[in-house]
Order: structure tokens, then sequence, then C-alpha cells
């Protein structure tokens, strides 16, 4: 019975298993750093922890690849860009982040009201003006956002893309000479927010005392509009450079610079080299380093990673093997739930409260926190947040994916 209340249909859809690899990647990363709080002082810092990139900046680019192929393609098919098309793709992205998004905000609005009506103290919300702008995705967007709940920092990222992405790409198309290709349209607006949002962090950065530290860039809508960029930049090369991209040996060279990039970028920019950066002297050119030039090197890096991953079509070998690749396939379905449930719901709710008195039990609390985390994630998944995207399918039109096979795809337009 438990078998069959917690397990998906991993195997019914057609995905790109390398793909699924990435995402997979990317929430374990996740999860795995914020698994850390329950150890407290007994947590001495694992050395491979500081080669391993930001687990949300994977998820940026690949959300990028995804949706910005998506929107290339369906601009590519209909010939033109209007309203129909950019009212069809916003209903498709906000069936799947909306609901599970307001249903865990809202669920952890009433726990601390009913917390603090039972204890008889104040609730620990932010105040209403602040709560609210939760509900629009305005709790970050051109400042550090409150204590609570702040997880959310790069889903509220990732929907201000959403909406600026397609915006512009709309503006582009109805401004730009009508000559213009449509390849040519879409270049321009992608480098448009990369070169843009660039220039926007580098001017701060210039204005404001290396004393100000960091500045928050890294969590904060305006500064960050370039995150899935990048994705949507190797989705422009698949589209429009399908043999480029269909090449093994490019797909090799591209995965292995891009893997040395991005555990070399990973790790200069770890608190474990923090410290020789003070003593070297250069801390303050650390500092500018991570408020500007960080973002679209760990960005394009991981770019460089979609070919490659894209080719990967299915598990072969030993991935195969021992219910390796249906692990990963699994959570890579139930990885957005595993995003809202494991930091405040799980780790802040229910793990903490519990203290930490020794090593031992902070490993008992890591490995309670894990199950509770895969088990109400698959549970979420398959009860409310399946449902609900499956529910899109009759209230939008089909899109367009970018995960199709590219020589697929190249001999379709032979054909035609």
């Amino acid at each position: 019975m438990f078998k069959k209340l917690f397990s998906l249909d991993t195997l019914s859809a057609k995905r790109v298993f390398g793909l699924d690899v990435m995402r997979a990647a990317a929430i374990l990363m996740v999860v795995d750093a914020h698994s850390n709080v329950a150890l407290k002082d007994y947590y001495s810092g694992a050395l491979w922890h500081n080669f391993l990139p930001d687990g949300v900046e994977l998820f940026f680019v690949l959300s990028g690849f995804l949706i910005g192929g998506i929107l290339i393609r369906s601009y590519e098919k209909k010939g033109r860009f209007d309203r129909e098309l950019l009212l069809n793709f916003w209903t498709r992205r906000w069936f799947r982040t909306l609901p599970n998004y307001y249903l865990v905000l809202t669920g952890l609005i009433v726990l601390a009201l009913l917390l603090a009506w039972q204890n008889g103290v104040h609730h620990t919300l932010p105040q209403a003006s602040k709560l609210v702008r939760y509900f629009v995705f305005l709790q970050n967007f051109a400042s550090e956002l409150p204590s609570f709940f702040p997880e959310t920092w790069s889903l509220a990222i990732e929907e201000w893309s959403y909406i600026t992405l397609p915006l512009l790409l709309w503006l582009m198309h109805g401004l730009l000479p009508t000559q213009w290709p449509r390849q040519r349209i879409v270049l321009a607006t992608i480098l448009f927010v990369i070169i843009g949002t660039n220039v926007f962090r580098l001017l701060i950065a210039l204005r404001v005392p290396i004393s100000a530290g960091e500045l928050g860039f890294r969590s904060i809508v305006v500064a960050r509009l370039d995150a899935i960029a990048y994705g949507v930049l190797a989705a422009y090369v698949k589209q429009y450079f399908p043999d480029f991209w269909a090449n093994q040996q490019w797909r090799r060279k591209l995965l292995l610079v891009g893997l040395t990039l991005t555990v070399i970028t990973a790790f200069t920019a770890s608190i474990y080299i923090l410290k020789y950066y003070v003593e070297a002297g250069v801390y303050p050119s650390y500092v500018f380093y991570k408020r500007t030039f960080y973002f679209p090197v760990i960005g394009l890096s991981m770019a460089l990673l979609m070919p490659y991953m894209d080719g990967w079509r299915a598990a072969t070998g030993g991935w195969s093997k021992f219910g390796i690749a249906r692990f990963i396939t699994h959570i890579s379905l139930v990885s957005y739930s595993m995003y809202l449930l494991n930091l405040t719901p799980i780790m802040v709710n229910v793990i903490e409260r519990y203290p930490t008195t020794s090593f031992t039990v902070g490993w008992l609390k890591v490995a309670i926190y894990w199950v509770l985390v895969l088990t109400s994630s698959t549970l979420l998944f398959k009860f409310f947040e399946k449902p609900v995207t499956e529910l899109r399918e009759r209230l939008s039109d089909k899109e367009p994916k970018i995960t199709e096979p590219v020589r697929e795809r190249t001999s379709e337009r032979v054909k035609e």
C-alpha cells in the first residue's frame, strides 16, 4: 500500500534523462545545503561541498533553457508575437508554479497564526504591508527579502523573468525593423537582458564602497533578471544552429569546459577559500567579482553543459541498474515541491523545534529531515501539483517543446 502511495509513474512520459539529472542534482544540492542547519555547531564543513556550484543557479539555467526554448519555438511556429501567444505562455507558466506556491505560502501563514494563538504570543510574521508582497513576488524585487520564507527569492526572480522576457520579445518584435528575421530579434532580446542587467550591476558596484559587501545582488530581482537568460541563450543555439548542437564532439568538449569552469567558479567563490583572499590582500577584488562578473561566469559555464545533457536522451548502462535512473527521474519530478517544502515548512517549523544536543542527535535530525522532505514532496506532487498541472492542458494551448530531438526536427524541416 505504501509503495503505491508514494510511487510515481516515471516511465509513462517521454523525458530527457540528462535534463532530469541536472534538475535532480540541483535540488539535491539545495536540500543538502539546508540539511546542514540541523547539525548546528557539529557541522565542521566538508571540503567537497566547496567544489559544488549553487544548485539554484543550475535551476536558473535549466529553467531558462526549457522555458526560453518554448517561447522561441512558439514565436517561430506562429511567425509573430501577439497577445494570444503571450497570455497562453503566462497561463501555462503560472498553472505550473503558482498553485503550489500559494498553497505552501498560505499554509505557513496559517501555521504561524495558529502557533501564536496557541502560545498566547504575537505572531512572528512580517508586517501586513510586507506579507502581501509575497503574493505578487515583490518580497525581494528591489531589496533583500525578510526572514520569512526566505527561499522564495529565487522563485520571485524566475517569475519576473517569465514576465519581462516575453514582454521584451514582444516589444522587440514591434519596434525592430520589419525586415529583421526572427532569429535576430530573439538574439537581440536575449543580449539586451544579459548586457542590460550586467551593466546595471556594474554601475551600482562602482558607486557603492567595497565595505558595503556583496550588496545582496544574488537574491534581488532587478539585479538578477539575466539569471535565466543564459539558459535561454542555450535554447537559442539549439533552435537556430541544430547541426552544431547535435555534434557529439562539440557536446563532449563543451561539457568538459563547462564542468571545469563551474567547479573552478564554485571553489573560487566558496567560504573555504575566502580567508585566503583576506590574507593575500585581495578581498576587495573578491567582493567586486561577486557583485559583478561572478553571475555571468557561473551562468555561462552551466549553459555549456546543456548540449550534452540535452543529448542524453535515456538512461543506459549502470544508470539503469539498482533503480538509479528511476530515483533520479522521481527526484526531478518532485523537485519543485522539494524546493517549496524543504527549508521553512520542514527544517524551520519541524526539525529545528528540537535542539541539537550532540553529534548523533544532529545526524538523526538530518536523516529525519531527508525522509520528511522526500515523502511530503512526493505526496504534494502526486495529489496536488500534478493534477493542477494536468488541468492547464484543458485550459490552454499546447506549446512546442525545446526538448524535441534536434535531428528529428532538422529532418522534418527538410521534408517541408
